[in-house]
C-alpha cells in the first residue's frame, strides 16, 4: 500500500474514494461542509434524522452517486469536540479507510484532523491509524475461502493520499506520515510475527525473523543459544526450555545511535514463549491455541527495534528476547524443581506455568548486569491477573521508579497503548517465599500480576530503573474483537510505547 500526500482538496479529489470526519452536535465545517454541499445534503440529513449521530466509533459508508469526483465517502464521527485528542484522529484515519475497502475502494484520499492538536502529531497519527487499520493475517487463506466465505477479505486498498491545504505544511506533513508510516508498519510485524502458529513461529524461527530483521537494518545482532546460555549460568531460562525438542534462543539486537563508546543505554526486553502449554502444570484445553502469542512481547520487542532503526534516534538501544517453548515432556522441568538464575539466587519452581517470568530473570539480569542497560523495560503476557484488573485496555506497568512509570502513561495517552501503575509495596514479595530456595516462582493467585513484577524485580542489577509492563490483556490475545486500529488478535502492544520511549530519551525527556 502506497502511503502519499499531497497538496489537495477532499471535495475535489478524483479516485475511489474519501473520509471526512464530523463532531457530534454541531454544524458540519470543513472537508465535511464541502462534500456535504456536494452530495446536496446527504450527511447533514442523516444527521438531523438520527441515522448517524457522529458519536466518537461510529461511522458509515456510501457511494455518491456521480455527484463527487471521488465514487465513495466515509464519515467518521469524532464525539462531542472537547473529548477529542490524538488518538481520536488515529481512529478516524482507520475506520475511514477500512470502510472504504469494504465498499471495494483501492485509491482512497482524507486530510488530517487536528482540531488544536499539534499539525506533525496529528499527520503521524493519521498515517499509523491508516497503516495499521489495514493490516489483515491472510497468510493462511488459499483459494478455497473465496467459496467457503462471503466477505470483504479480497478487497485491498493500493494507496492512500493525505491531502493538505497548502504547500506550506507539506514538508511537515511528509516528515510526520513517513514516521507514522515507519512506526505503524513496525506495530505491523509484531502482529505479523504473534498471529503466526506455534508450529511455524519456534524460537530458532523468531530468531532468524530477528536476524533477518537486524541485517537489513544495520543493527548489531547475536544469539544466546543453549551452550552459551549453560556457560552464562542461566538455569532459568534453560529450565523453561528444556521439556521441548525445539532448542531455546536468547536474541539480542544491537542499535548504536549515541556511539559505541558510550556504555549502557536502553534496554526493551520481550517475552518470547512461542508456545505456552503450562507445561507439567498443563493449562486447560479451552483457548488453548490463543498461546501462540505468548511471544508478543519479543514480537514489540524485535518490531520496535526495526522502527528505532529506521528512525535513528541519537541513543544508544538493546533489544532481548528470551525464546524458548514450555512444553510437557520426560524432560520437562517439574513443580519442585530448583534452579539457579545466571545472578546466584536460586529458585523453587511450584508451578511451571509461571514460565514467563523465568526467562525474564536472565534476560533482566544479563541486560543490567552484563550489558549495563539503564533504564530497561520489560514486556510480557504474564498474567491473567492483570486482565482481571485492568480488563483489555491499558497495561499493567509495575516499576521501581515513579518517574519512569509516570513517562510510560503520558506516552500511552499518546499512543493509544495505555499504561496504568500498579503498586509495588514490599509486603507483596513476602508471597514469593520459598521454603527451599531464595525465592519460589508464584506466589499464588492473590495480587498475582504484583507478585509476578516483584519476581522479576529480583534480578534487576546495578541499580537500574526498571518498568515491568504486563500486556495479557492489552496485547488483544484471544479477545477476538476488532476495533479502529486495533485488529482482533495480537495487536502488536506494546511496539509503539518502546519506539517512542526511545524517541523521547533521545530528547533527553
Amino acid at each position: 500500500m502506497k502511503l502519499k500526500v499531497e497538496v489537495g482538496n477532499v471535495a475535489a479529489w478524483q479516485g475511489d474514494g474519501v473520509v471526512v470526519t464530523v463532531f457530534k452536535n454541531e454544524p458540519l465545517s470543513g472537508a465535511a461542509a464541502e462534500v456535504d454541499r456536494a452530495l446536496g445534503g446527504e450527511i447533514q440529513r442523516a444527521l438531523d434524522s438520527k441515522e448517524f449521530s457522529a458519536r466518537y466509533t461510529l461511522h458509515y459508508a456510501f457511494y455518491a452517486m456521480g455527484k463527487l469526483p471521488a465514487a465513495r465517502v466515509a464519515v467518521v464521527g469524532l464525539g462531542e469536540r472537547n473529548k477529542f485528542k490524538l488518538d481520536r484522529t488515529r481512529r478516524a484515519a482507520a475506520d475511514g479507510v477500512k470502510d472504504l475497502r469494504k465498499l471495494g475502494a483501492k485509491h482512497v484520499a482524507l486530510g488530517v484532523t487536528t482540531d488544536g492538536l499539534d499539525l506533525a502529531d496529528a499527520a503521524q497519527a493519521t498515517a499509523e491509524g491508516v497503516v495499521m487499520g489495514l493490516f489483515r493475517f491472510q497468510k493462511y487463506y488459499t483459494e478455497a475461502a473465496d467459496d467457503l466465505w462471503e466477505d470483504d477479505f479480497r478487497h485491498q486498498i493500493e494507496s492512500v493520499t493525505i491531502l493538505v491545504q497548502n504547500a506550506a505544511q507539506l514538508e511537515t506533513v511528509r516528515a510526520a506520515v513517513e514516521r507514522g508510516r515507519i512506526i505503524g508498519e513496525a506495530n505491523n510485524f509484531a502482529r505479523t510475527l504473534a498471529n503466526e502458529p506455534g508450529n511455524q513461529m519456534t524460537p530458532m524461527r523468531l530468531a532468524e525473523e530477528a536476524r533477518t530483521m537486524a541485517e537489513k537494518n544495520g543493527l548489531e545482532f547475536y544469539v544466546i543459544d543453549r551452550a552459551k546460555a549453560q556457560e552464562l549460568g542461566m538455569g532459568a531460562f534453560l529450565a523453561v526450555a528444556q521439556g521441548s525438542q525445539n532448542p531455546p534462543a536468547m536474541i539480542v539486537m544491537r542499535y548504536w545511535g549515541a556511539g559505541k563508546d558510550k556504555e549502557g543505554g536502553l534496554g526493551i526486553i520481550g517475552k518470547g514463549i512461542t508456545f505456552d502449554s503450562g507445561g507439567i502444570s498443563l493449562k486447560p484445553a479451552e483457548n488453548m491455541e490463543h498461546m501462540k502469542g505468548d511471544m508478543s512481547g519479543g514480537a514489540a520487542t524485535i518490531a520496535a527495534m526495526q522502527a528505532i532503526a529506521q528512525l535513528k534516534p541519537k541513543v544508544n538501544v538493546t533489544g532481548i528476547v528470551a525464546a524458548a517453548e514450555n512444553m510437557p515432556s520426560g524432560s520437562a522441568f517439574r513443580p519442585g524443581d530448583i534452579v539457579r538464575a545466571m545472578n546466584g539466587k536460586t529458585i523453587e519452581i511450584n508451578n511451571t506455568d509461571a514460565e514467563g517470568r523465568l526467562v525474564l530473570a536472565d534476560a533482566v539480569s544479563y541486560a543490567t548486569r552484563d550489558l549495563k542497560l539503564n533504564p530497561v523495560l520489560d514486556a510480557a503476557t504474564l498474567t491473567g491477573a492483570v486482565v482481571v484488573a485492568l480488563g483489555l485496555y491499558r497495561t499493567g506497568v509495575f516499576a521501581n521508579d515513579d518517574e519512569l512509570a509516570e513517562t510510560l502513561y503520558e506516552i500511552g495517552e499518546r499512543t493509544g497503548e495505555k499504561n496504568w501503575q500498579m503498586p509495588m509495596d514490599e509486603e507483596y514479595l513476602l508471597a514469593m517465599r520459598s521454603d527451599w530456595a531464595d525465592l519460589k516462582n508464584s506466589g499464588g493467585r492473590a495480587a498475582g500480576a504484583i507478585t509476578g513484577a516483584w519476581f522479576i524485580r529480583n534480578f534487576v542489577e546495578n541499580g537500574a530503573k526498571w518498568a515491568h509492563l504486563d500486556i495479557a490483556g492489552s496485547s488483544g490475545i484471544g479477545e477476538g474483537r476488532e476495533r479502529g486500529y486495533v485488529n482482533k488478535w495480537g495487536n502488536g502492544t506494546p511496539t509503539r510505547t518502546f519506539v517512542e520511549f526511545a524517541l523521547q530519551l533521545a530528547n533527553g525527556k
